[in-house]
């Protein structure tokens, strides 16, 4: 169980969404730099008494994740993001505290929420991760559930993103077909870039 848990610290630590007046005609490529923190536990949450899965079953690992990249907005109600992570996981784990890094890609939709307010939802099957430093380098990974609220400045150049309620997102890797399941926090900033979205698109 530990082993999953480990590998359990992999995010997506930042999505966004378009500006109030008209969020489908957010058009561009954006650079991002974000944090996220979640909590592992294999044997699944059970819920608080509002009936948020906030509880934890059995052991548990905390990780710890910053992330880096490119998110591309197409211009129509939908978008596309790559990005580089570095996260560590303390004790107790397989390897003791340790240290990995890859690469993630997605895309998602968003959809309004309120004056400058955005909600985003990823694409079913688009998620693919890779490890490519670390004890387990070469693992590919996927993730379920994701749900973020982002605000945009006036003039669309600035994104805020953060999780704003907690929800239990499910991570599963190469080789183990049994999904690990985790709660996270995740704060992350974006900047306009580039206009267009065809440098650096994401695949």
């Amino acid at each position: 169980m530990r082993v999953v848990s480990f590998w359990s610290t992999i995010a997506v630590a930042s999505i966004a969404a378009g500006p109030a007046a008209a969020a489908d005609n957010l058009k561009g490529t954006y650079s991002f730099v974000g944090t996220q923190t979640c909590l592992v536990a294999p044997g699944g949450f059970k819920q608080d008494s509002k009936g948020n899965f906030t509880i934890p079953i059995g052991a548990t690992n905390l990780s710890l994740l910053t992330t880096e990249g490119l998110i591309i907005y197409n211009g129509d109600g939908t978008a596309e993001a790559r990005h580089t992570f570095v996260t560590i996981v303390p004790a107790p784990s397989q390897h003791g505290e340790a240290v990995s890094g890859g690469t993630i890609s997605y895309a998602f939709t968003y959809a309004p929420e309120g004056e400058h307010t955005y909600r985003m939802a990823l694409k079913p099957g688009t998620f693919q991760g890779m490890l490519n430093a670390g004890p387990n380098a070469g693992q590919e990974f996927s993730i379920e559930g994701d749900s973020r609220l982002f605000r945009v400045s006036d003039d669309r150049k600035k994104i805020t993103v953060a999780i704003d309620k907690p929800y239990v997102q499910k991570i599963t890797f190469s080789g183990s077909p049994t999904p690990v399941p985790r709660v996270c926090t995740s704060i992350s900033n974006q900047s306009l870039i580039n206009e267009s979205v065809t440098v650096g698109k994401a695949k």
